[in-house]
């Protein structure tokens, strides 16, 4: 499922359950297929002090979360994705590369020293100077 999202904190640990058992599942029928979760990459309440890291408050109420999602032991890879554009309309372009910056290095920095997992950005919003600050020109 691609950004799977709850609606009310109580369901936050029936995702992190269907997440363990889709990928366990996954596993099952080809073991050597790579699965990851393909979420946005939001930090949910679990750790507080990587709730700064979120565009806004609004982003730990889906249940899902950066860190315990992509640490479930099936998911071979973690995933982000990210759309500073449409999570910070408000924000000036230069407020959207700091975050954005910012925003990948806590993922790159959770992926190698928490998860010990590569990390795959693999969807992003699209303003030239976010895609030069990720990919260069």
């Amino acid at each position: 499922m691609n950004e799977p999202r709850c609606v009310s904190n109580s369901s936050g640990p029936h995702l992190q359950a269907w997440i363990a058992e889709m990928a366990a599942y996954v596993k099952s029928l080809d073991a050597k297929h790579l699965v990851t979760v393909g979420i946005e990459g939001f930090y949910g309440t679990g750790i507080a002090e990587r709730l700064g890291y979120n565009p806004g408050d609004w982003a730990a109420s889906f249940c899902s979360d950066f860190i315990q999602n992509s640490a479930v032991e099936n998911i071979d890879f973690a995933s982000v994705h990210a759309y500073p554009d449409s999570w910070l309309p408000k924000a000036s372009m230069e407020e959207k590369l700091r975050y954005l910056s910012s925003w990948v290095d806590s993922h790159l920095n959770d992926s190698e020293h928490i998860l010990k997992k590569p990390v795959l950005f693999s969807e992003r919003g699209s303003f030239r100077q976010a895609v030069v600050l990720l990919f260069g020109s």
